[in-house]
């Protein structure tokens, strides 16, 4: 299980990359986001925005495949042993393995707020960004706490990290999980339990935990049914379709190469369902490719998904203050798109200098106190003769 782990961090840290990426589009090259012509810097931003090419900054379909990840790996252990007390497990540790290092995002973005240290109002008049100014946000500390601790994990709150709105995602996502596996887990009516979550969730972000359940369910419950579709080419035509559906631009679709997946309606969110789709099946191929997992188990993405939830959640307060202070002060003598490079090259490597000592002393600590935690909880039912998962599952926290 270890090596899959890996491979799927490393999937996960690619993706948070992509996201950090998104951020910086939005930011100074908003139009493949709006596509406005009126708005555009750089001459590939209408080619970029409705092409496959848009990928490389596709925030949206990367919080998709933390969704997928997380229905996996939150799972995935419990197909494998049947137990029950890993549901526990998990669900006691959950919203504290979430909130702890969130919360102290939070207090990162407002302590900018509170030293007026925020500068991206400052260049929105260079970038031309509709995008609100993070900074704007209530300085009042009960609000603080209030935010951080709750509206942030139970109203899809974000209102000093824009990024944590998917928070609230992960935690009834994760909640949606455990309940269908205490309910419907050990039973082979299973199935048409996910039948009707997926009807009911056709459109919604919550689809990619069911499916990321069903993907773990179908790889460890007692066979792997995933290898009955392991063929090379099946592999590469669901790595391509992936790739098509999960690059469902931001902009409207008609005139692109994605107007056929556009049918007549007026509710459906076409931008979440491909998203999913492609996120979903990206995964399926990454779990039936030997080729796809040794790439993802490289150490540059091993080391990615380990410190990518704390990429996730300092990358864009980091943007909007000092990455948006840099490209101010280079704006005076440096053209616009030099700006932007070199602007991109210095924030980038402040966000990862930060974001490994926020892992280090943070995520990682919140983990291995919950560790802790979880074995002092569940020390009893081990000396009952129960059985318990002998290793914390490492979870998929998203953009």
């Amino acid at each position: 299980m270890k090596s899959k782990i890996v491979y799927l961090d490393g999937l996960r840290g690619l993706a948070a990359c992509i996201v950090v990426i998104s951020h910086f589009f939005q930011v100074f090259a908003p139009s493949v986001f709006e596509g406005r012509r009126e708005i555009e810097h750089f001459a590939f931003e209408n080619i970029a925005a409705r092409t496959p090419l848009n990928l490389v900054f596709n925030g949206n379909f990367s919080v998709c495949l933390f969704f997928v990840l997380s229905g996996y790996v939150l799972s995935c252990k419990f197909f494998q042993m049947k137990d029950r007390h890993i549901i526990y497990s998990s669900a006691t540790r959950r919203y504290f393995r979430l909130a702890a290092p969130a919360f102290l995002s939070v207090i990162l973005a407002y302590l900018i707020v509170i030293f007026g240290l925020g500068a991206f109002d400052n260049i929105r008049g260079i970038t031309l960004s509709s995008m609100p100014d993070p900074f704007v946000a209530n300085t009042g500390l009960l609000t603080m706490l209030k935010e951080g601790l709750f509206y942030t994990f139970f109203t899809y709150g974000s209102q000093y990290n824009p990024v944590l709105w998917t928070m609230t995602y992960e935690l009834f996502g994760s909640f949606l999980i455990f309940a269908f596996l205490l309910i419907l887990g050990r039973r082979s009516i299973r199935f048409a339990g996910y039948a009707i979550l997926i009807y009911f969730f056709i459109d919604s972000y919550y689809l990619g935990f069911v499916l990321g359940m069903l993907l773990s369910d179908l790889k460890n419950s007692n066979r792997d049914w995933l290898a009955y579709i392991n063929r090379p080419w099946v592999n590469f035509l669901m790595l391509f379709t992936g790739i098509y559906a999960g690059s469902y631009p931001y902009i409207n679709p008609q005139g692109t190469l994605y107007s056929v997946l556009v049918w007549e309606s007026a509710n459906f969110s076409f931008f979440v369902f491909y998203h999913v789709i492609g996120s979903f099946l990206i995964i399926t191929a990454l779990l039936n490719s030997s080729r796809m997992q040794s790439l993802f188990n490289l150490k540059l993405f091993a080391y990615l998904g380990k410190v990518s939830f704390s990429v996730y959640l300092v990358h864009f307060t980091i943007i909007c203050s000092f990455g948006s202070f840099i490209f101010l002060q280079f704006s005076t003598f440096l053209p616009y798109g030099i700006n932007v490079l070199l602007t991109a090259v210095i924030t980038l490597l402040v966000i990862f200098a930060i974001a490994h000592v926020f892992y280090r002393f943070v995520d990682a600590k919140t983990l291995f106190l919950l560790a802790r935690w979880n074995e002092r909880m569940f020390n009893g039912e081990k000396n009952k003769g129960m059985k318990r998962p002998v290793q914390v599952e490492k979870s998929i926290e998203a953009d």
